[in-house]
């Protein structure tokens, strides 16, 4: 039969595959599905974590994409594990109460990590950056070397919500998503500079352009193409990386700030300072990411704190539907800005900026990072 696969672990250059996946119900019908899929590459040496990668397999209807079933783990019995070869797995929707006729679904086999790490400590004259992937955050937490000499991002699942709470959007794939704005210490490792205003490694990285994160020439192309310049920041980390790093789109960062929330702010209709550096708690300043109360995905900073570019031109018309891109230019002309989301330091206490649906636009700000998964 023909199926989906897909895959979130891998490392740097040559990450591990999922193929050749079926699956049966054989006569009699016992209410198991047998599963036969193989693994090319070593999973196990290309994830640093103390726990296992987690296998998903998912049914879905062949013609409509719903999904009939899910199992992380549960309810599986034979080769589960993650070295190179051949694998099956028998997978009990029986004793899972569900039932599935296989002749019309498909199955997407994963193995899923919460984390993707880069290792940044060569500097910006190295050669390659380390990439791992991780199950979950590690036992003593973010440290500090975290958001210094690596960057963290978070998997965030495909999805659909209500932009601005109004209209409908649908993210066809899942993507990482920085845990942190990325901090002045990552920033120098990258380029070897710092422009910030305000001065501390652990201080978000401020007065970047939207041409510095993606370069003047092949990267002010979005929407029409993807493409960064060479000398960016993105352009030197896709480079080290292999992997095709970008900001996110107006659609992803509003999706991943609401963590399934359908409030003002991502903790409810009402400023909380314990989620957000304002003007009325910050003293003027810039602060050490991490130190507020995350979202529900985890994801800190989303309200305040620096301004966040996304790759959307500013528009007072939004894109909507499907995986939007923004628009094709931007309102102003040629004084046309790139969207910013998430306020700042100096946001007054009832500023919309800081909303989850806050827009704003200016020629510089700060940044978190995403990379978009290709595969689903």
């Amino acid at each position: 039969m023909i199926a989906i696969v897909a895959f979130t672990a891998g490392v740097c250059f040559a990450a591990p595959t999922v193929t050749d996946v079926t699956a049966m119900q054989p006569y009699p019908w016992e209410n198991k599905v047998y599963i036969t899929y193989k693994i090319v590459g070593d999973i196990a040496a290309n994830v640093e974590s103390s726990e296992a990668p987690i296998l998903k397999i998912t049914a879905k209807d062949k013609t409509t994409g719903q999904i009939y079933a899910e199992t992380f783990g549960s309810y599986l019995s034979g080769d589960t594990g993650v070295a190179a070869g051949v694998h099956k797995v028998v997978w009990d929707i029986g004793a899972q109460g569900v039932k599935i006729n296989s002749g019309k679904v498909v199955f997407m086999v994963q193995y899923y990590n919460g984390y993707l790490v880069i290792d940044l400590s060569a500097g910006a004259n190295a050669s390659s950056y380390p990439v791992v992937y991780l199950v979950g955050a590690p036992a003593g937490g973010w440290t500090d070397d975290y958001k210094t000499n690596k960057l963290v991002l978070r998997r965030i699942p495909a999805g659909k919500f209500k932009m601005q709470n109004e209209s409908n959007v649908t993210l066809t794939r899942s993507f990482y998503m920085g845990v942190f704005e990325v901090t002045q210490k990552q920033y120098q490792l990258v380029m070897g500079t710092n422009p910030s205003g305000f001065s501390g490694d652990l201080l978000p990285v401020d007065k970047v352009s939207y041409s510095m994160i993606r370069g003047s020439v092949a990267g002010a192309g979005w929407p029409s193409s993807s493409a960064v310049d060479s000398d960016s920041f993105l352009g030197k980390l896709r480079a080290r990386t292999g992997l095709d790093f970008d900001l996110p789109t107006e659609a992803q960062w509003e999706y991943a700030c609401r963590a399934g929330t359908t409030t003002t702010y991502y903790w409810g209709n009402s400023m909380d300072s314990n989620y957000a550096w304002i003007r009325d708690n910050s003293s003027k300043t810039t602060h050490m990411v991490g130190t507020k109360t995350p979202n529900a995905w985890g994801l800190y900073d989303m309200s305040g704190n620096v301004f966040e570019f996304c790759l959307d031109w500013y528009s007072k018309n939004l894109a909507y539907g499907t995986d939007p891109k923004g628009p094709s230019s931007g309102d102003e002309g040629d004084y046309s800005f790139r969207v910013l989301r998430g306020g700042h330091w100096n946001s007054p206490m009832n500023s919309s900026f800081c909303t989850s649906s806050g827009r704003a636009q200016s020629g510089t700000g700060g940044f978190r990072l995403v990379q978009t998964l290709s595969n689903e």
